[in-house]
């Protein structure tokens, strides 16, 4: 079950949006809405986690506990949150276990429909990744035709270093006294919170400078402070009734070929791959209507339903972080993200909102790009003609 979150959170999110944008919004501005925030996070899930606790504390099913996303935990974790509840809160000089922030991501990929169509690996601050080029482990030839320059390969190494992805959450002390396992109930429902929506955001917009490479960025575009530059329209797509056959054939078709690198220095080598099943196109909320409302129809019995040719309507995904009147069309799994334990937790002091409580500021490491330039394709969208047309 993911986190019932009210009007106050969702109002306070957008506020603190709104003023992390301002480029005048002083120091002061932004830790107040990030203490409204990240308080308001803190109250629905303590909310929730007690209702959960008064509904469940009786329940010995493991089975039963894990259905409704109270995990059974190990010995270590355990260990950790009881010496969380004997000292009244986490410790930053101990080390978190690696699977309380495992089970954060994986709640990440189960409950936002653009994280779920991605790859998640747990790995480590700096990762060195090895690729090689051939074209395939057999070889057809003569009789004991000697193996020289049958396995020749070209390898690349590229390294992939980690960078900072810091998140806030407030524990209450009532939150300690329910025990390890909905201690860690609390933790999860607020740190898949707090990084859910800045995964979501970076892996559409991000620039490459000091965050992930966004699928709207052109990975073979010049560098410019750090900043890839955006991919170039790859067409006009108008979802018209006499052309969607041929418009989404298109885009599948494009797709369907791409170029694989083992670093950035190699030319590379044009690969095919089968698309079917696996495209999904990501929209702005006003564009997915403008698409649903030209492929749905009535039968004769007046009922509603929607079709597409070669892609399936749940394959339609909505993000706001896409700019209206774009399209992303991306291959499923072909964008890689990267997450490691908490390195680091900060404690604050300073007196909150909600009281007898204390805010932690987790570090954890993560990264992201697309396996390949090919992996998305950026559309235009128009809508200006009739369905029909």
């Amino acid at each position: 079950m993911t986190l019932k979150i009210t009007n106050k959170t969702e109002d306070a999110k957008k506020a603190f949006n709104a003023v992390s944008n301002q480029e005048e919004a002083t120091s002061e501005q932004v830790n107040a809405a990030l203490e409204a925030y990240v308080t308001a996070i803190a109250e629905d899930a303590g909310k929730q986690v007690r209702a959960e606790y008064d509904e469940l504390k009786n329940v010995t099913d493991n089975r039963v506990l894990e259905a409704r996303g109270i995990p059974t935990l190990t010995a270590e974790e355990t260990k950790f949150y009881n010496e969380a509840v004997k000292s009244g809160g986490f410790n930053s000089d101990i080390v978190w276990p690696e699977t309380i922030l495992e089970r954060v991501f994986e709640n990440l990929q189960k409950d936002h429909p653009i994280l779920s169509i991605i790859n998640f690996t747990p790995t480590v601050g700096r990762v060195k990744v090895i690729r090689a080029r051939r074209t395939g482990v057999a070889v057809f030839g003569p009789l004991h035709k000697d193996l020289e320059g049958q396995l020749d390969s070209k390898f690349g190494a590229s390294e992939f270093v980690q960078l900072a992805l810091t998140a806030f959450f407030l524990v209450s002390n009532d939150t300690l006294d329910l025990g390890p396992r909905w201690i860690d109930r609390f933790i999860n429902l607020s740190l898949t919170e707090a990084v859910r929506d800045i995964w979501a955001e970076k892996i559409i917009v991000g620039t490459g400078n000091d965050e992930p490479i966004g699928l709207l960025k052109d990975l073979g575009g010049a560098v410019t402070a750090g900043v890839y530059p955006d991919k170039a329209t790859a067409g006009t797509l108008t979802f018209g009734k006499d052309k969607i056959v041929t418009e989404v054939a298109g885009v599948m078709k494009k797709l369907s070929k791409f170029t694989y690198k083992v670093d950035k220095t190699d030319e590379g080598e044009v690969k095919y791959r089968s698309v079917a099943g696996k495209v999904f196109l990501i929209v702005n909320p006003v564009n997915y209507w403008d698409i649903v409302s030209r492929i749905t129809f009535a039968n004769l019995n007046n009922i509603y339903g929607s079709a597409m040719p070669f892609i399936d309507v749940k394959n339609i995904i909505e993000s706001v972080d896409v700019p209206e009147n774009k399209l992303i069309a991306f291959v499923e799994g072909e964008y890689d993200a990267t997450q490691s334990r908490a390195e680091k937790v900060s404690v604050y002091k300073e007196t909150f909102a909600m009281k007898r409580a204390t805010l932690y500021a987790v570090d954890m490491l993560g990264n992201g790009y697309p396996t390949n330039n090919e992996a998305a394709q950026v559309y235009k969208l128009d809508f200006s003609t009739t369905p029909e047309g």
